[in-house]
């Protein structure tokens, strides 16, 4: 049968789970009877086994007390019970625990008096455990009331077990706790002291007296908070080296979660250090993490968050740490370097997904960074993936749209536009008052050749621009613009938007191109050169040059009949091999570099067919 745990109380250590008269019997013999009968006669034999007889008779009548008083007790029979739990104390010992439980039994139901007499008894049964006289000090001190006299006789016997046990943790613990409950802090403070004095290289032996100081001398009393630091951390500080000395990592991140939880940081971290260096260990690293972001050190927060991920790939929680950490950066660089941070957000968050799933909203940061990057292949092959897991997700729809637009697949970008309006609607109106969004959808539209509609989504965006962001407005507005330009069309219109644009954003050097290449497009070449070269100035304080507004000036310097300034910047244009390839065909040509085509060669000469049947 199998014994239950007691309520409030633990099972004796030799009495539990597969608890059966065998192991009696095994007791017996190690209790003082002979194992086995190491003698040569009939006789010998049958007086051990007489020796053995009394011995298991008693301890299987001790077992069926104690399986009977756990069955009553069950049952909520609890008189009958503590009957035979004293039955089976008669028949042999018992752990101070059950012990401690069966006084508590033994009050409501025969008084104090018989309580406290089995406590007394099991204190002087066990003269090698201060367990029983911490049980007869807790019990003291939750029923002083009842008895006059209990509380003195707590403290002697806190005090026996203080002299008998040394160097055991508990007894100063129990000690402390005593005399804190009488106010007698002084008394609690000696007990320490005297315990501190010992030579005992167990960690836990202080650690434990590092907790017990901790009540003795709190922590949180600002007032006194420096002094009791440099007393509560004798014992931490003994318990390290010794924890240190046993590679006792458990007992190590104790205290270093101690150093950790009074603010001393440097300590802490330290220990860790030592922790990671010896074995590597996950939990170290972890509290290494922590503590590295508390004391504002982020390169090692970042060195040691990758330093984790690498040796432990399967934590997810830390691999999305590390994104955060890296995008925290991606805030803050410029140029590559901002590229990059992005690209190792994207990496670790991708990676997270693989190890451990997530939601709709991992996957969208994840495509987020990886928008960033400009590995548009990859961001599109991604944003595939997200709209397979979450097809009617408006916002997985509109990221799926910009990544269709990234690799210029931009009439499937609209159509994808289209379809996230529709979802919106429903699922998630606020998508649709983003100015943002109706900007992704324009720009979708004027690069798949759909003018008027990418028209009609810029002004949306214009107008969904709050107030107080007139550069975001700008930047639609100058690309508006722009576009018209770019058609030849509508110019009146350009104007108005390209100025406005300008208005709100001086000295920007893309609006002032856009407003020289409109002047150039009205046949005022000389103030669309006036602009262009303000613009160029302008932009060198960002890249030394731009290939755009270099053809811009080359294209206006012809026109102006200066054909050699158009030749040295179509030139210049040229040497930064720019992207577009309309730029990069139009200077090769006026420079003389075009290669020559293909010329045409004369068809071969037909053979004859042959007449059928030969």
């Amino acid at each position: 049968m199998h014994a239950r745990s007691l309520p409030g109380s633990r099972l004796p250590r030799w009495i539990g789970t597969g608890f059966t008269l065998g192991l009696l019997l095994q007791t017996a013999s190690v209790s003082g009877a002979p194992a086995r009968a190491d003698v040569q006669s009939s006789s010998d034999m049958a007086g051990a086994d007489l020796i053995l007889q009394q011995p298991r008779e008693r301890l299987a009548q001790a077992h069926a007390h104690y399986l009977s008083a756990r069955m009553l007790e069950d049952e909520g029979r609890m008189r009958e019970a503590l009957g035979h739990y004293l039955a089976f104390l008669e028949k042999g010992g018992a752990e101070p625990d059950l012990v401690a439980h069966i006084a508590e039994m033994a009050l409501n139901y025969r008084g104090m008096d018989a309580a406290v007499k089995l406590l007394e008894d099991a204190m002087k049964a066990s003269p090698t455990s201060a367990q029983p006289y911490v049980n007869f000090t807790n019990f003291a001190l939750t029923h002083a009331s009842a008895e006059a006299g209990l509380l003195p006789r707590a403290a002697t016997a806190a005090a026996e077990a203080l002299n008998r046990f040394p160097q055991n943790a508990e007894a100063y613990e129990n000690a402390v706790q005593f005399h804190l409950s009488q106010k007698e802090r002084a008394k609690a403070a000696e007990a320490l002291e005297r315990g501190a004095k010992q030579t005992v290289t167990d960690a836990e032996y202080w650690l434990r007296l590092g907790r017990a100081a901790q009540e003795v001398w709190p922590l949180a009393d600002t007032e006194q908070r420096a002094e009791h630091l440099t007393r509560v951390n004798v014992f931490f500080d003994k318990a390290m080296l010794r924890a240190r000395e046993a590679k006792d990592e458990a007992a190590e991140l104790w205290i270093a979660d101690y150093y950790l939880f009074s603010n001393q940081l440097d300590r802490a971290a330290v220990i860790c250090e030592w922790v990671v260096q010896r074995n590597g260990s996950l939990d170290a690293r972890k509290r290494l993490v922590r503590l590295y972001d508390a004391l504002e050190r982020p390169d090692d927060t970042l060195k040691a968050l990758e330093d984790l991920v690498a040796a432990y790939p399967m934590d997810v929680e830390h691999r999305r740490l590390l994104a955060s950490k890296y995008e925290q950066r991606h805030r803050t660089a410029y140029g590559e370097e901002r590229v990059e941070f992005a690209r190792k957000a994207a990496e670790q968050l991708e990676a997270a997904l693989q190890v451990g799933g997530g939601d709709v909203q991992d996957y969208l940061n994840t495509g987020r960074y990886l928008e960033t990057t400009g590995d548009d292949e990859r961001f599109e092959r991604f944003s595939a993936r997200a709209q397979q897991l979450y097809p009617g997700e408006p916002q997985v729809t509109y990221l799926r749209a910009r990544a269709l637009n990234s690799v210029k697949k931009h009439a499937d970008a609209a159509k994808m536009f289209e379809e996230t309006t529709k979802l919106a609607e429903t699922r998630f109106p606020d998508l649709l008052n983003d100015a943002g969004y109706h900007f992704s959808w324009g720009a979708a539209l004027e690069r798949s050749g759909q003018y008027d509609a990418a028209a009609k989504a810029f002004e949306k965006s214009v107008d969904l621009t709050p107030p107080d962001n007139p550069p975001s407005a700008a930047s639609t507005m100058n690309y508006w613009g722009y576009m018209w330009v770019e058609q030849d069309k509508h110019l009146d219109k350009a104007e108005t938007l390209i100025r406005k644009a300008n208005e709100l954003r001086p000295d920007e050097p893309a609006f002032i191109d856009s407003l020289g290449w409109l002047y150039f497009r009205q046949g005022k070449y000389q103030q669309a050169l006036t602009e262009l070269e303000r613009a160029e100035k302008l932009m060198e304080k960002w890249t030394p040059e731009d290939g755009e507004i270099l053809d811009h000036i080359a294209q206006t310097h012809q026109k102006l009949g200066n054909a050699d300034k158009a030749k040295e910047y179509w030139q210049r244009a040229l040497d930064l091999n720019p992207p577009q390839e309309a730029i990069r065909k139009r200077a090769e040509h006026e420079l003389g570099l075009e290669k020559p085509k293909p010329s045409q060669t004369a068809p071969p000469e037909e053979k004859p067919t042959p007449p059928p049947g030969n």
